[in-house]
């Protein structure tokens, strides 16, 4: 450009010489105008780019604040192993060949034999997997309708929705235990499976809900105003498009459920009669008559089961991003 426009005079007298990104963006965008539309970037306006070490400034803050605090890394290595320790601990005397659970006396997997074989142990593994199984896919179904009209409702009703939710994950659940077995008694439903897989899938909702709705809220809203403005019904557009985009984080959600579900002790204590005996139940009773070395093997296979939930959720989050 070789002239300049009176606009263009008015901007280059508003451009301060330390321009931030947005300011020098604004400075563009005003320019651009004033050139009819045309988005280009004039040389006057060139000499306005913000210094790279005034970019870089409140980046190199933060460092030097950082440094200011010589023993954060030493702190965060030590949360790391308060956390870990204890569980590498119980992994490693899960193959402990004695008859003690915290007394070392040779390499042995006579206690993963134990357990596979044990009837009790197989009996509420059996309990709460029907339990878990049942409750994930309640949960997932409800959790999914839940965001669908979630996204249709008004930013009122949105957040009020959501508030509701989210409260659930907050309240104790030994009070969630207490109310839901004062309701179960008041309609005069007996404990078992079903009061069981009621409340947890009360339980589990907020827990499969969360990766749905934040997969919908990355979505393109194009693809489904295409599908509309093609022609296809409101079924379609969710089974054909909606659904399958939202899978990852169906699947991640599920799998958040099932974990929950299969480690929940406080809700299940105040449901489970002897017929419906969940796993960490008997866990507990076996704590409360000593510590048995099946314990550690039983806590190493929740662990396990944990484990590959993460690894698979991760997996799909990747999957997601690419």
């Amino acid at each position: 450009m070789t002239g300049k426009t009176p606009e263009q005079n008015k901007v280059i007298t508003m451009a301060p010489m330390d321009a931030t990104h947005t300011e020098y963006a604004e400075l563009v965008a005003r320019a651009s105008v004033a050139n009819h539309g045309t988005i280009v970037v004039p040389e006057w306006l060139e000499d306005k780019k913000p210094d790279k070490a005034l970019t870089t400034r409140r980046s190199g803050r933060a460092k030097n604040g950082l440094k200011r605090f010589p023993f954060v890394g030493f702190i965060s290595v030590a949360v790391l192993l308060f956390l870990y320790i204890p569980m590498l601990i119980v992994v490693a005397y899960s193959f402990n060949g004695g008859r003690q659970a915290l007394l070392w006396q040779g390499f042995s997997l006579r206690w993963y034999a134990s357990v596979f074989h044990d009837p009790s142990i197989i009996a509420a593994t059996r309990t709460s997997l029907i339990v878990a199984v049942a409750a994930t896919a309640l949960a997932t179904i409800l959790s999914l309708g839940y965001v669908l009209a979630l996204d249709h409702m008004s930013r009122f009703g949105s957040k009020l929705a959501s508030g509701l939710i989210n409260a659930s994950m907050m309240i104790p659940e030994i009070v969630l235990g207490v109310a839901t077995m004062a309701f179960i008694r008041m309609i005069g439903m007996a404990p078992g499976y079903l009061p069981l897989i009621l409340a947890h899938t009360t339980f589990c909702i907020p827990f499969v809900e969360m990766p749905i709705r934040a997969r919908l809220q990355t979505l393109d809203r194009s693809c489904f105003e295409a599908a509309q403005d093609l022609g296809a019904s409101q079924l379609t557009t969710v089974t054909k498009i909606t659904l399958p985009l939202l899978t990852p984080g169906i699947v991640s959600g599920a799998l958040m459920g099932f974990v929950v579900s299969m480690d929940d002790y406080m809700i299940s204590n105040f449901l489970t009669t002897a017929g419906t005996t969940t796993l960490p139940i008997y866990i507990f009773s076996l704590i409360r008559k000593g510590v048995n070395p099946s314990v550690n093997v039983v806590a190493t296979l929740l662990l396990l089961l944990a484990i590959v939930v993460t690894v698979i959720s991760s997996l799909l989050t990747n999957r997601k991003d690419k």
